[in-house]
């Protein structure tokens, strides 16, 4: 095969790359640029341009993957910063409406929002104590009083 052919392929996937999302498709234009060398160099035998292209393209991947895996997703600023409601456990919490699990009332106000509260030992938390969160439950949020 000639070298060209192997540069139209290596610009397809280039193209395919853009079009989608990851970082996978890039590798095998990679590979494909190596067989075309391949060809530029005098080795003309398809079957070992086809090996070297899949060998290439092949490690190209896994090797990416690892690198983005262990690295740069492991190690990305704030991938151990908590959000949403996971944000709220150990926060403390004002008590504006009484907690009585047994009624199924309470609200506080952690962090400028209103939340449904419950108490993890079943006691009663009146209004304006301040209670800590120690877990969440779907919506509501599991406290104890400080």
């Amino acid at each position: 095969m000639e070298y060209y052919w192997w540069l139209v392929i290596a610009i397809a996937f280039f193209i395919l790359e853009i079009l989608t999302p990851g970082f996978v498709i890039m590798w095998f234009g990679v590979g494909a640029l190596v067989a075309s060398l391949l060809d530029l160099t005098g080795i003309h035998n398809l079957y070992v341009q086809v090996i070297v292209f899949a060998i290439v393209s092949i490690l190209l991947v896994y090797s990416s993957r690892t690198i983005f895996k262990n690295f740069f997703i492991k190690n990305s600023p704030g991938n151990d910063i908590k959000t949403n409601v996971d944000a709220l456990i150990g926060k403390i919490g004002i008590v504006y409406e009484d907690i009585d699990n047994h009624q199924s009332t309470g609200r506080i106000m952690v962090l400028s929002q209103d939340w449904l509260a419950r108490t993890a030992d079943d006691s009663l938390i009146t209004k304006n104590e301040k209670v800590k969160v120690i877990k969440t439950d779907g919506i509501k949020l599991i406290v104890e009083k400080i």
